[in-house]
């Protein structure tokens, strides 16, 4: 009995967080006009047909060159993830479409693309049990991470000095953690949008007010805590 109520509440607490993260998704999709799909990665089996059957011949080739497990899931999730939004985005739209002739990409910048619609934006993010993926007519980026203590040097080489000032006056507190989550998945959301990745300079970021101009770019920032996770979107 005992056994049988721990699994119950580990599963309750599971749902729970997938429920937060739709939730969070589901209200900001309506303001920032974007479809999306959450994928939990436990649920995902390599053999299962119906995932395996949205997959292009090109998917197929490239899911067949990966070695590792790990990497195997994550990325039959992310295309899986992407072909789901980019399924209901289009049907707003009164477009059907057969999901194995999509292809969803990774480019020269390592982001995802879908070369059969390449005025439609693609952001993946995977935080191991969920996998997030969003299609935009606008330039967006989505990140989601782990709450965990972080590490100083992350801080001090990669976070503004607005950023750094906000956190030390949170050490010692519950919210210093969540805190520096939030600017961190915020920080990648942002590289994401630009297409930029690790070659984005963290340092001059700063991410700690929820509105931003970089260059010709004018982007909204939103976040998250979600259960054990930070979720950020960075949205043009």
């Amino acid at each position: 009995m005992l056994l049988c109520k721990r699994r119950y509440c580990k599963a309750y607490k599971s749902m729970s967080t997938a429920f937060k993260i739709s939730s969070f998704l589901e209200t900001n999709s309506r303001v920032h006009e974007f479809e999306y799909e959450v994928m939990d990665m436990r649920r995902v089996g390599e053999k299962d047909i119906n995932l395996l059957s949205v997959l292009s011949e090109e998917e197929i080739r490239q899911l067949d060159s990966l070695k590792i497990e790990k990497n195997r899931i994550q990325w039959i999730a992310g295309r899986y993830a992407v072909k789901s939004a980019l399924f209901k985005y289009k049907l707003q739209r009164a477009v059907l479409m057969d999901l194995s002739c999509i292809d969803v990409l990774k480019g020269e910048d390592s982001s995802p693309f879908i070369p059969q619609y390449q005025d439609i934006c693609v952001s993946i993010t995977h935080s191991f049990p969920y996998c997030i993926a969003i299609v935009s007519n606008k330039k967006i980026g989505v990140d989601l991470e782990g709450i965990s203590e972080p590490n100083e040097s992350l801080i001090r080489y990669f976070y503004s000095t607005e950023e750094k000032n906000i956190l030390e006056n949170l050490k010692k507190t519950d919210e210093y953690c969540q805190r520096a989550m939030i600017f961190w998945t915020r920080k990648e959301a942002v590289s994401k949008l630009l297409k930029l990745g690790m070659r984005m300079d963290f340092r001059e970021l700063n991410t700690s007010k929820n509105e931003m101009t970089i260059g010709n770019y004018y982007i909204y920032l939103k976040s998250y805590i979600c259960g054990e996770f930070a979720l950020s979107i960075a949205s043009e």
